[in-house]
This record gives C-alpha cells, sequence and structure tokens, in this order.
C-alpha cells in the first residue's frame, strides 16, 4: 500500500518477534523469500500464493535468481492477518488493498473509501458490544467472589489474593 507502513517494519525500527503473526522480526537484512515470509507471519507457502493470485502481495525484487517480496507485501500482509483476526474476510479487505496501489482508478479508490468507512462502522459496534459483554462478566465475577471466603478470592488478574497474615 503505497505510503501505508506498519510498526512493526525493521526498517523504521519498530521490530517484533515473528512469534506474533503479523508483525515482522527485527531484522531487515532478512531475505523476504516466500519461506522466509511463511516462518514470520506463520502462514502456509499456499496461503502466500493465493494473496498473491488475488493481487494483494507480489514477489517484485530479485534476489541472485530467486523473486522475493518487499516490505511492502510485508506490510499488507500484516494488515490482511490483522483483519482476518477480526473476523474479516481476504474479499473484504482486498477492494482496500488494492486501491492503495499507485494508478489505481478513482471510482476504486472512492468505493475503497467507503469499503474502509463500513468495516471501521462494524468493529466500533462489536467494540461496544465488547464492552457491555465485558462489564457483565465482571459485575457477575464481583457477585461470584462474594460468595466466597477471603481466601479462595481471585482478583481479576487471576491471580489469588495474598493472605494478609
Amino acid at each position: 500500500m503505497s505510503g501505508y507502513q506498519l510498526s512493526a517494519c525493521p526498517h523504521d525500527g519498530g521490530g517484533a518477534p515473528s512469534d506474533d503473526p503479523g508483525k515482522l522480526p527485527a531484522s531487515k537484512d532478512t531475505l523476504l523469500t516466500i519461506g522466509n515470509v511463511s516462518k514470520m507471519f506463520n502462514v502456509s507457502r499456499f496461503t502466500l500464493l493465493s494473496y498473491e493470485r488475488l493481487g494483494l502481495i507480489r514477489r517484485r525484487h530479485r534476489a541472485g535468481n530467486r523473486l522475493v517480496y518487499g516490505w511492502i507485501d510485508c506490510d499488507r500482509l500484516a494488515f490482511i492477518i490483522k483483519a482476518r483476526r477480526v473476523g474479516f474476510t481476504v474479499r473484504q479487505v482486498a477492494p482496500i488493498i488494492k486501491a492503495a496501489e499507485a494508478g489505481v482508478l478513482l471510482q476504486s479508490v472512492k468505493e475503497a473509501r467507503t469499503k474502509c468507512l463500513d468495516l471501521i462502522d462494524q468493529l466500533d459496534t462489536r467494540r461496544h458490544a465488547l464492552r457491555d459483554a465485558l462489564a457483565e462478566l465482571q459485575h457477575l465475577y464481583k457477585l461470584l467472589s462474594k460468595k466466597l471466603p477471603d481466601d479462595n478470592r481471585v482478583d481479576f488478574n487471576g491471580l489469588e489474593k495474598s493472605d494478609p497474615a
């Protein structure tokens, strides 16, 4: 996505361990082969090839005789993974990713902006529902905790309260 950068990119100093899907490793010297990117993001090679077929990522550089991804493709992949993690499909975010390309028709950009707003609204609705459910669970937890003797209570962090003795 032109101009779109994630803070996890090692080329801007915000690297993260590879055990967190959607975040890049700390080394900007990593060769972005399909195998390395697959490991970095904990996705299969088949998934990467599927995203290539959909036009969402592309091995656009050469390292010797091998085609490799660019950091922009890793940014896109991180976005796709985050979108999937919150329940969006690849088809829902594909127009947004494609509209960020240089040389795209103005109509595609307008449609992608509309899609962005739609997805933002969906996430905002979920956030409110999650807050309501969380508040209710916290209330129920307090009610249940009152039924236990003090030495059997657990705080909200899941840690048992220490005995004041």
